[in-house]
């Protein structure tokens, strides 16, 4: 069975919190210090330098513990790191500090998916594509396709990329995934008119 790394689609939202005035010095020099290691953490993110990112992060953690992006970021590099065990609490502790918020629910979904345990992955990419704020909807919708399908539960993957296309009728990976799972059912004409689409968007697309 073809499964694909659900760690390609997480979607990296990275937050910058208002910082609030304090009655003494010493706070706002401590979040001032959080914030530079918080965006000195985020540059090595994205310069995918894991190791260091999580240093920087874990600093400013400490520095700034009820800042919800903080711990966004830091599970992001732990994610990169491969240990989403480590990864887990910290996008939880986000969503305890800013619920609702579908970015940091994304996430967590991911983390549970690189664990395996799909069931607690399904539950938040659920919640994070239903709703209806969220701007990049499809990837939710995507993600919890390749959950459904990494269960076994082929028709329900099927459902939910297709629900992905609903809301970026472009979006390659969506249809890519969709022949996976029609091939799962052994849906060959299906399957076959799934990765067309996904050759007509994106003629270099790689394929299965």
């Amino acid at each position: 069975m073809m499964r694909k790394n659900l760690g390609l689609f997480l979607m990296v939202f990275l937050c910058v919190g208002l910082l609030l005035g304090c009655a003494t010095t010493q706070p706002l020099n401590g979040k001032k210090k959080a914030e530079a290691k918080y965006q000195l953490g985020n540059s090595l993110l994205y310069e995918k330098n894991y190791q260091g990112a999580v240093t920087e992060l874990k600093d400013a953690v400490e520095l700034d513990p009820e800042n919800p992006s903080i711990h966004n970021s830091l599970g992001l590099a732990y994610q990169g790191l491969r240990l989403p065990e480590r990864a887990i609490p910290h996008y939880q502790k986000a969503i305890q500090l800013k619920p609702n918020f579908p970015e940091y629910e994304n996430n967590l979904g991911t983390a549970y998916a690189a664990a395996r345990q799909w069931d607690l992955a399904i539950q938040w990419f659920q919640k994070a594509a239903d709703n209806y704020l969220y701007r990049t909807r499809h990837v939710a919708y995507e993600n919890l396709g390749s959950a459904y399908h990494n269960k076994g539960d082929y028709r329900r993957a099927i459902e939910n990329y297709k629900k992905s296309t609903e809301f970026f009728k472009d979006y390659t990976p969506a249809y890519i995934n969709m022949g996976i799972s029609y091939e799962a059912l052994k849906e060959w004409d299906n399957a076959a008119a799934a990765y067309k689409k996904a050759t007509e968007i994106e003629p270099d697309s790689s394929l299965p």
